[in-house]
């Protein structure tokens, strides 16, 4: 996902670079976008992002469930107390 867009900016940039820069006869082929040569840490972070969005996502869902578990045993006990 970040990986992609980053690559896919990174060939627009080599592709303008190298346009502009042929009538020169220039070609800086090497940088690319944010000065990283190797996407492999930044597919590890990605990635690493990835995981944590989906245990918060998870925690999340955990949480509401037992937030509405609570309630409907609050709930229980207060019509068990009317009806006594």
């Amino acid at each position: 996902m970040l990986v992609s867009s980053i690559a896919r900016l990174n060939v627009h940039n080599t592709l303008n670079n190298s346009a502009s820069l042929q009538n020169n006869g220039v070609s800086n082929s090497a940088h690319t976008f944010g000065g990283e040569h190797d996407l492999s840490m930044l597919n590890k972070m990605d990635n690493k992002l990835s995981l944590d969005l989906l245990t918060n996502k998870l925690l999340y869902k955990v949480n509401y469930l037992q937030e509405k578990f609570v309630g409907r045993q609050a709930n229980e006990k207060k019509s068990l107390n009317v009806l006594a």
